[in-house]
């Protein structure tokens, strides 16, 4: 039996299936999605509670198939930032014997992204030799792994401001490895991989040299080509400053930025009454008309008092409270 839904997920973001009830951000979507299309990155922002996490998931991602020149499959890889906790590193590191509390028990920013690429094991290095594991040959490991070709990669990193909680030279090294998937074309650090691949397997005897994988025999072939990448960065307004750290990778990072604001009226009005008036057996409550009269109280309780804005998220509390009250009454009917 189907799980049935709310009309409005309160202060959960609205996931990727809530997307035929997600009103009153259309405007949004289809200019965050035309940025998408001019560049490689985009910079979504806007302070806490404005939806970015639900216009991604439950907006823009849907919409991406609409996008024009996009001709080719797509491949989301959502990644979610986390804060770095130092002493929590240490707590663990503790419990289970280790020495140095930085262990690497807290994923960095790096291994958070191959992680999501590849999964817990990703064994980059039994490709290509290199000292670090790298974001773009990880990258370029999912595209074959993912067996459709050609096919775009569509990277979410949502909560970005968190990256800037992490060590200075783990930031610095997330950045420097970022501006290499941006810029797509085959790093100098996997360049010097290939070279000392040649040099080891030139000074194997024939019979040691064991052929590779499928897979990796498909990697060595492509090796060449560049990535098809897109990233979406998500993060708060007022933590934007922190991009100035990554500027030596990434100058232009800035220059494709989109800001989500709160709901004008008319938005609050679209994302209060049309998630109301769906048909249905798949909610939790029958559908609804919201009368004239209850939508001005509703908008006139909502609106900040200065710029007559709603505030995305404390509109969905208020809705979903509205909703549940529905419920209460249609069961006490059918008593």
């Amino acid at each position: 039996m189907a799980t049935l839904r709310s009309r409005y997920p309160g202060l959960r973001p609205f996931d990727a299936e809530e997307q035929p009830f997600f009103f009153g951000r259309e405007e949004e979507i289809e200019a965050v999605c035309r940025l998408l299309d001019l560049d490689n990155l985009t910079i979504l922002h806007g302070p806490s509670g404005t939806g970015k996490s639900s216009l991604i998931h439950a907006g823009i991602l849907p919409a991406l198939s609409r996008i024009r020149n996009w001709d080719v499959p797509c491949h989301v890889v959502p990644i979610r930032f986390t804060n770095f906790d130092p002493e929590l590193a240490r707590i663990r590191s503790e419990k289970q014997g280790l020495g140095d509390w930085d262990s690497g028990l807290l994923k960095d920013p790096v291994d958070r992204f191959i992680m999501a690429c590849l999964g817990e094991q990703p064994r980059w290095e039994e490709v290509i030799p290199m000292p670090k594991p790298s974001l773009w040959l990880s990258a370029k490991k999912m595209l074959i792994d993912q067996a459709i070709h050609p096919l775009r990669i569509v990277f979410i990193l949502d909560q970005f401001e968190e990256l800037f909680s992490y060590p200075e030279a783990r930031v610095e090294e997330f950045a420097r490895q970022l501006g290499e998937l941006y810029h797509q074309i085959v790093p100098e650090s996997v360049r010097k991989g290939l070279d000392r691949k040649q040099i080891i397997e030139a000074a194997l005897d024939t019979r040691e040299r064991r052929l590779p994988s499928p897979k990796t025999a498909q990697l060595m072939a492509r090796i060449e080509e560049p990535l098809d990448v897109k990233i979406l960065v998500s993060m708060r307004s007022d933590k934007l400053h922190y991009l100035e750290r990554l500027k030596d990778y990434l100058p232009e990072m800035l220059l494709n930025s989109y800001e989500l604001r709160t709901f004008n009226t008319e938005q609050a009005k679209k994302a209060i009454a049309q998630p109301a008036s769906l048909p249905g057996d798949d909610f939790v409550s029958p559908a609804f008309i919201v009368s004239e009269e209850v939508m001005e109280t509703l908008i006139g309780f909502l609106q900040d008092k200065i710029t007559r804005r709603v505030d995305p998220s404390q509109l969905q509390i208020v809705c979903q409270h509205i909703e549940k009250r529905i419920v209460e009454r249609e069961r006490k009917i059918r008593k």
